[in-house]
């Protein structure tokens, strides 16, 4: 089946050393670069060289710091064109005025209509002057005198109105992940100019995703810390961070990359990775120096300051993105609840990070089918209008404000907001091995042993590289459905389809042997194993009785009754956990069985916990890591919002 190879091997992890670590970087959130070459996709009949022009120059900030600034305008003078800027922290690169990328947008159909696109290194980034910090607070908020990503980008757009020719004066903005989330402080900057954004997965809250999750700590992003906490001294047009292969165990003259579980798992406590990662690195300083939701790590919420957005604003992402769901979601809610009701716009499909724009035929994450030509329809049929219409008065403007994809029926619907609360629910209790909606009698309860130094491993083989692999999200659970330290919940086959739309609650009566934990619950779709093999499946895999990953939420339990101090358990007492688990829009199908699998670890994805309680994980010495006993009581639920 051709097709399928088209998409697929793209997600398969690659062997290239610290090589494919700074390319990592480079792509980190897939998406910055926009001359980035996908296969197959390269232009045929429109050269975009032979229309456009590039340029190289430096914009100054209020307080005299210069940003490097990328303008690829067209040839043809003999009109104006609206803007189109992506500020990022992955470089402008091919830096050179006579050397020239690939591609300068995603998006051949902008091109071809013609924009001035504008690449722009932030502040203390590449080629651009000045200190970086990540996900740097808007301090001109609380001091006028203060610079940040607000005053740089309503500088930059001052500087275009001044200075840039054949410009009709209206800006749009774009980027996924970091450069979304620049493109959403664009929006609030709310400079006269700028008309519209489409902000693609962005960051917005570094403690709730990305590198720390509900108090849990990302393992798997430690080897590409460096490239987020090495300042530079000088622009620069390479890379200036040092990877530390040698200390992952990288072997150059074989070119074979460690199995990160067991480099993890030997060293377990975040004390010991000195060698990878030290006093120089500014960021991984700051992560362990705020380990609480503490006034540091509130100031850098960045949902809360989208309160005021006078441009039009659409949020792109899909329901399996490992990196930045949690923003995806609530920076739309945030701005549709403050925005008039045609001023924001939402697309949600089955991507991972950065696939709307991947511009690929068969679309698979992992095993899993969702559709042909998902993103390819993405950019025609929405991306290229929205900007033709808000930038150009060309066309028509979208018809519809939210639009999200059913991952169980792989068919898109279309609503009039968000729909935060269904009105219907339903509830299933943990009792015995069943996912029952039968309220239990008894306070019966199952045990499992929790051991850090036999982690429960969260995608299956040896597939553990730097960062997630993107299909872990919708991976097959069976892998560890017999292990003793994870135990599963399922429902009687349906007899209809479930269709379930928003935030998933699992509430998990937990009792410990010592004082501390983490709980982790797996929503699952559980396929028939009288199913019968599809076109779409893919060869060698059996899909029958598959258990397919829809939504993992997890938390540390100290933080269980607020993230800014944690408490420890009291020893074996029941206690109520609420887990967190971001919306789903999933349909079971009938036939299909809902699995909720519970567990205490996902390694080497997060660190472990110690389960001895002490007063700062990152502080902790392998010494303190135990066995610990769990209890799971059959009072535990999971609730779940239904569409009718």
């Amino acid at each position: 089946m051709e097709f399928r190879y088209l998409c697929r091997p793209m997600y398969q992890p690659r062997h290239q050393k610290m090589r494919y670590l700074t390319l990592l970087f480079s792509l980190f959130f897939i998406s910055s670069c926009a001359e980035e070459v996908i296969p197959g996709l390269e232009e045929e009949q429109y050269n975009w060289q032979d229309h456009y022009t590039k340029e190289e120059t430096y914009i100054e900030m209020r307080d005299g710091v210069k940003l490097f600034t990328v303008i690829y305008a067209p040839k043809d003078t003999s009109q104006v064109y609206p803007v189109i800027l992506k500020r990022t922290p992955y470089s402008c690169k091919p830096y050179g005025a006579d050397t020239l990328p690939s591609r300068i947008s995603h998006d051949q159909n902008l091109v071809e209509a013609g924009y001035i696109f504008i690449m722009q290194d932030v502040r203390g980034r590449w080629m651009s002057e000045g200190h970086f910090e990540n996900t740097k607070p808007p301090y001109s908020f609380f001091d006028s005198t203060k610079t940040d990503e607000i005053t740089d980008t309503w500088d930059t757009f001052d500087w275009l109105d001044e200075n840039l020719d054949h410009y009709n004066g209206r800006a749009g903005m774009y980027g996924t992940s970091y450069p979304g989330w620049t493109t959403l402080v664009g929006a609030r900057s709310n400079h006269p100019s700028l008309k519209a954004v489409l902000a693609m997965a962005p960051v917005t809250n570094f403690y709730f995703e990305d590198f720390n999750r509900y108090g849990l700590f990302a393992l798997n992003y430690l080897p590409v810390l460096h490239a987020f906490g090495t300042q530079k001294d000088a622009p620069s047009d390479t890379s200036w961070y040092d990877g530390r292969s040698e200390a992952f165990g990288f072997i150059d003259s074989l070119d074979l990359e460690p199995d990160y579980y067991d480099f993890f798992r030997k060293r377990l406590a975040l004390t010991n990775f000195d060698d990878v990662l030290d006093s120089t690195n500014f960021f991984w300083q700051n992560i362990q120096a705020h380990p609480d939701y503490d006034e540091y790590r509130q100031k850098r919420d960045w949902i809360q300051y989208f309160d005021t957005i006078q441009c039009q604003v659409m949020v792109a992402g899909g329901w399996n993105d490992e990196q930045n769901l949690y923003g995806i979601l609530n920076s739309y809610k945030k701005i549709e609840s403050h925005v008039p009701a045609d001023q924001a716009q939402f697309v949600m499909g089955p991507w991972s990070h950065g696939h709307p724009v991947r511009g690929d035929s068969a679309y698979y994450l992992g095993n899993v089918f969702y559709g042909y030509n998902l993103s390819k329809h993405f950019m025609d049929s929405v991306e290229f209008p929205y900007f033709e219409y808000h930038l150009k008065d060309n066309g028509e403007k979208l018809d519809f404000k939210v639009k999200l994809f059913d991952t169980g029926l792989n068919e898109w619907s279309y609503f009039k907001s968000y729909p935060h609360q269904m009105r219907d629910s339903a509830v299933f209790y943990l009792n015995g091995d069943a996912l029952a909606a039968v309220t239990p009698e008894e306070a019966n309860y199952r045990t499992y042993v929790s051991d850090p130094h036999n982690p429960v491993p969260y995608v299956e083989g040896d597939k553990f590289y730097s960062m997630a692999p993107k299909p872990y999200f919708t991976a097959d659970q069976r892998f560890v459905s017999k292990r003793p330290d994870v135990i599963s919940f399922e429902t009687e086959p349906l007899s209809e389809d479930l269709t379930v739309l928003g935030e998933v609650k699992a509430i998990i009566d937990f009792a410990t042997s010592l004082n501390d934990a983490d709980v982790f619950v797996k929503i699952i779709d559980g396929y028939p194993m009288d199913r019968k093999p599809l076109d779409t499946d893919p060869e060698g895999v059996k899909m029958n009785g598959y258990q397919q990953l829809v939504r993992a939420g997890y938390i540390r339990g100290r933080y269980r009754t607020s993230f800014e101090k944690g408490m420890p358990f009291v020893s074996n007492k029941k206690t109520e956990v609420q887990v967190p688990l971001l919306d789903i829009y999933h349909t079971f199908k009938k036939g299909h069985r809902i699995i909720v699998q519970v567990q205490s670890s996902m390694f080497p994805l997060f660190d472990m916990n110690p389960q001895n309680y002490v007063n700062d994980i990152y502080q902790a010495d392998k010494a303190d890591f135990a066995m610990a006993i769990h209890r799971i009581f059959n009072s535990s639920r999971i609730i779940m919002p239904i569409k009718k």
